[in-house]
């Protein structure tokens, strides 16, 4: 069925041209609509020319940014969780994605870690539909791209903590409970998210490459919670440190 479609099978459903290509994918994990405005200001600060000449105009392409730099198209789309994204990844695969980035906040689940500090997972584990049916070889285990998380840690580390470990992609945030957090974390992953194991699963599949940037929002082994008083205060911070991330993962996307 699907999974047999070509890329010019969806380009001609959703009335693409047939020469139209994707270079690279960053999606932004989060409900939010601001880090729309936050690429912007990125590309605007990094002085690179951009166009913003939109090709994509079905209402299934709606929530994506499509920016072109030196002749390139990228895709940036925020998602709450896998089932669009996952989409969304298929499609930007086959039509010549080569690197794959999602940003976004997670769950810190490292005693020794604290926030606004950053974790790029080695891999996401996910038991859940769309990683089983595009990388079932995993056992649950969805890896991301050493030699991408490499680059990126190297950019990064210059001003900010990094951790590299691996996560658990669980997107039932409000189905969680302290018994959750605890194993986890003595199982010794890093953080929960929402959206890691996905990109990776769906980036393997293609033979692309990927990778996860997250800020430690919600401390979890520390047993602070969205609902905690301090956590809106933090905001700034977290912002800034996701502003960072976008800008190095543009220039890895661009760079590949």
């Amino acid at each position: 069925m699907y999974k047999t479609f070509t890329a010019e099978d969806y380009k001609k459903h959703f009335g693409l041209p047939l020469d139209y290509a994707v270079s690279g994918f960053i999606a932004f994990g989060t409900f939010r609509h601001d880090p729309y405005d936050q690429i912007k200001e990125v590309l605007s600060a990094m002085g690179v020319e951009v166009s913003y000449e939109r090709t994509i105009k079905h209402d299934f392409y709606e929530p994506i940014l499509e920016f072109t730099i030196d002749g390139k198209v990228y895709w940036f789309a925020v998602a709450y969780g896998g089932t669009m994204l996952s989409e969304w990844l298929h499609q930007a695969c086959l039509y010549g994605s080569r690197t794959n980035i999602v940003i976004g906040s997670c769950g810190g689940l490292l005693k020794e870690a604290d926030t606004p500090e950053i974790i790029i997972p080695t891999f996401a584990y996910a038991n859940e539909s769309a990683t089983r049916m595009y990388e079932p070889e995993a056992n649950c285990k969805h890896s991301s791209s050493e030699d991408l998380d490499q680059k990126l840690i190297a950019k990064l580390e210059q001003k900010h903590k990094v951790w590299h470990g691996p996560t658990v992609t669980c997107q039932a945030m409000m189905a969680e409970t302290w018994e959750d957090v605890v194993r986890w974390s003595e199982e010794g992953y890093y953080g929960v998210e929402m959206e890691a194991a996905t990109v990776f699963a769906v980036s393997n599949h293609f033979k692309c490459k990927s990778a996860a940037l997250l800020v430690i929002g919600d401390n979890l082994v520390a047993e602070k919670t969205v609902l905690d008083v301090n956590y809106e205060s933090g905001g700034d911070k977290r912002k800034s440190v996701r502003t960072d991330m976008l800008r190095v993962a543009v220039e890895a996307i661009t760079e590949e």
